[in-house]
């Protein structure tokens, strides 16, 4: 019995666009986890991260200046997503010295690389009518 991975590769009328699927990751019939589009998809997720992933693309922010930014965003859904945000390797967070204790935020590479894909995200979004 053939893998379904096998089954795909041995199927010779289906054709990908390079560029869109560029290895077999993507060349699935379902969702899997493994997915890169999943898995970036699955990273800006959440209520409220593509505004942090936003104010963040603008430098470097304190604590402070991401929540005066973000008024209606709690602190601990800010403390939430910049966690996730830093557990999924997007941002970092760099302890300042002084008292009383402060924190700085940036986005790492990987995260800027997110740009492209909302600026993107929100043109799309005004062309899409509900």
């Amino acid at each position: 019995m053939l893998s379904e991975a096998d089954a795909l590769e041995g199927h010779q009328t289906e054709t990908y666009d390079a560029e869109l699927v560029p290895d077999a990751r993507g060349r699935t019939r379902r969702p899997e986890p493994d997915c890169p589009v999943e898995i970036a998809l699955a990273a800006i997720s959440g209520r409220w991260t593509t505004l942090v992933l936003r104010e963040l693309m603008a430098g470097p922010r304190s604590f402070g200046e991401l929540r005066e930014a973000l008024p209606s965003l709690s602190a601990k859904v800010l403390t939430e997503r910049l966690t996730t945000l830093a557990d999924r390797g997007l941002a970092e967070r760099t302890a300042l010295p002084g008292f009383p204790p402060r924190t700085s935020h940036r986005l790492t590479p990987t995260g800027e690389r997110l740009r492209p894909l909302l600026i993107e995200l929100y043109r799309t979004g005004t062309a899409i009518s509900l």
